[in-house]
């Protein structure tokens, strides 16, 4: 029996840049100093016993992206065998940007989206968005990582193309607005791991000039990102979780505005933040059968 099974993808060195979990290596050394027994694994291992773990903890499945249906089974398989963290009804929410619409409604400021369902709305979303936000544009799919099927652009054309392309793969697209402050902040990525806000760290987003979304630089904690991260965490029901990041942006008018809640497999920065691995560490034995 195993205490704990890490998560990951099968990673195809022969890429030029392979998607690479730089979490892994710090978790790993965490949970060896807590004293938790370990093993790593791709979740779409079909030869892997699951019922071995104690704990289950997806943590970078990013291969999932355009097989969600067959990842979200998998979530549903392990959760009958073992504990999966975070669980799989917070995954299969959270891997449909849809939910923004939701905590939007629930009364957090989110980047304006428009939501595009059909491609006969499409003319229609990017037309309301341009006209109230200006011509830059952010397309992509509701089901994505990565900036991965996504365009910014300031072609109404190109825009609503994209978007019923989107549509033509089986997901809904979503349009923003491009905020200025992404290129020139970048975006926050507020960390909460086991309840605690431990960390924040700056990305530049990989739409931006020379941006990849996954490198960062640690920032101090402020009050203010605190109080947003706190309040997009209570908003959504997400306190109890192991593991989430609170992505924020400033709006036209400066304010913290959500991106995106990421409680599926976001990248925690341990490397940058080393203390953050032993809260996940603490929060995985408490968790342990």
């Amino acid at each position: 029996m195993t205490d704990v099974v890490y998560v990951t993808h099968e990673v195809d060195p022969s890429l030029p840049s392979p998607d690479v979990d730089t979490d892994l290596e710090v978790a790993l050394a965490a949970f060896a100093w807590e004293g938790i027994s370990f093993e790593v694994a791709a979740w779409d291992d079909h030869g892997f016993d699951w019922s071995e773990a104690g704990l289950v903890l997806v943590r970078s499945p990013w291969d999932y992206v355009l097989r969600r249906r067959e990842f979200l089974e998998w979530t549903r398989d392990v959760s009958a065998l073992s504990r999966l963290e975070n669980p799989a009804e917070v995954l299969e929410a959270n891997t449909d940007k849809t939910y923004l619409r939701e905590l939007a409604d629930r009364g957090l400021h989110v980047v304006p989206t428009g939501w595009v369902g059909r491609a006969d709305d499409a003319d229609a979303v990017v037309a309301q968005v341009r006209g109230a936000f200006g011509p830059r544009l952010v397309v992509k799919p509701t089901v994505s990582a990565g900036a991965r099927d996504t365009i910014l652009t300031s072609d109404a054309v190109e825009a609503v193309a994209h978007a019923r392309s989107v549509l033509a793969t089986g997901r809904g697209a979503m349009v923003q607005p491009y905020l200025e402050s992404v290129a020139d902040e970048g975006e926050t990525s507020v960390l909460v791991i086991d309840g605690e806000i431990t960390h924040a760290v700056r990305r530049r987003p990989a739409l931006t000039e020379g941006g990849t979304g996954a490198d960062g630089t640690l920032v101090p904690l402020t009050d203010e990102l605190r109080a947003a991260a706190a309040q997009v965490m209570s908003a959504s029901g997400a306190e109890k979780l192991l593991y989430a990041r609170v992505d924020l942006v400033r709006d036209a008018d400066g304010r913290l505005a959500l991106l995106e809640l990421e409680l599926t497999e976001p990248t925690l920065f341990l490397t940058l933040h080393p203390d953050a691995a032993r809260v996940l560490a603490a929060g995985v034995a408490a968790r342990l059968p």
